[in-house]
């Protein structure tokens, strides 16, 4: 009934719902900085309050607006003029444009716990890009919210029957999303070990595994292969000119590699990077240097899938089996 009433009310007010999951957006973001900042490093996401990396003063409240505080004070801190990442407005943009388009292209139901899905794949991509790694509690716990939501509410896996008992919907979603993050997990550890054994060296974290089990709970098993194959293909369309770029400008000596300094320095700078809040511009450790984290694109194909092509899909496979059984 609840469901109901609301989406009469975003029938009546179409702009309504939108605005709002672009301001929530905007606000889940400027949370979801502090937890691609913190969680990496084992601190409190809540303990201590939003403060100056430079030098220790709380931010106040009007200081801390999500996407207009970065723009007003142009990138510097009101209390001493220290300079912040522009990151952190840049977060905010992000996360507050995927949740407009989840409101623009999906049922209220499948937008809102889409939400929740946004979030960890947000922190999940920066958290990656900052320490190729990925925290267990954001990818485990995203395995465990995804099977709860769909257990809860099928709409999220376009699993609910009308003429059938409600149960029996619920019992439906939820074996979807375990195969989704069984099938996931399972065929991207296969990969993995392939991958081990070709080159010799790990090619995957296991956070990676992980990672595509926890959207493959959200999305189903099509999701999880899609955010696979379709991931590594939109990774390769970015990444190999990239890298083709850099290379060439590197032979023209229009780009020079960055030297890392020895000894203490290097600490210092290290901390330094992170009290400011420049965790993006760290330099990789000397061991990881020139890997390239798979979780990102991961977390894009995720996504791609579930705003925007996760009915083609379903529908062209379900057209598929039809045809072929």
């Amino acid at each position: 009934m609840i469901v109901q009433n609301m989406q009469a009310f975003t029938e009546a007010f179409p702009w309504f719902m939108p605005s709002v999951f672009f301001i929530f957006g905007a606000i889940v973001g400027s949370f979801l900085n502090v937890c691609i900042l913190r969680l990496p490093k084992g601190l409190s996401i809540v303990s201590p309050p939003s403060h100056c990396f430079s030098c220790g003063a709380k931010i106040a409240w009007y200081d801390n607006i999500p996407i207009l505080s970065w723009l007003i004070l142009r990138g510097k801190a009101r209390c001493c003029g220290a300079k912040f990442s522009c990151r952190y407005c840049i977060i905010e943009l992000i996360t507050a444009c995927i949740f407009l388009a989840l409101a623009l292209l999906l049922p209220l139901p499948k937008a809102l716990f889409g939400a929740i899905f946004a979030a960890i794949m947000v922190v999940c991509t920066f958290i990656d890009i900052d320490t190729l790694s990925l925290p267990d509690v954001v990818t485990v716990g995203g395995c465990v919210a995804g099977g709860l939501i769909s257990f809860a509410f099928p709409q999220v896996q376009d699993a609910y029957m009308e003429g059938y008992p409600y149960f029996i919907s619920m019992i439906k979603s939820l074996i979807i999303s375990v195969a989704g993050a069984a099938v996931g997990s399972g065929l991207l550890y296969w990969i993995r070990l392939c991958a081990e054994v070709v080159f010799k060296r790990e090619a995957m974290g296991e956070g990676d595994v992980v990672l595509i089990g926890c959207i493959g709970a959200f999305c189903g098993w099509q999701g999880a292969l899609f955010a696979i194959f379709g991931g590594s293909v939109i990774g390769c369309l970015i990444m190999v000119p990239y890298m083709v770029f850099t290379v060439l400008l590197k032979r023209c000596g229009l780009l020079k590699d960055k030297e890392i300094p020895s000894g203490n320095a290097a600490d210092k700078d290290i901390d330094d990077a992170h009290d400011a809040g420049n965790s993006a511009e760290l330099d990789i450790e000397e061991s990881d240097e020139g890997m390239i984290p798979f979780g990102p694109w991961l977390c894009i194909g995720g996504l791609i899938y579930y705003i925007f092509l996760s009915d083609f899909i379903k529908a062209y496979i379900d057209c598929f089996a039809d045809k072929l059984f």
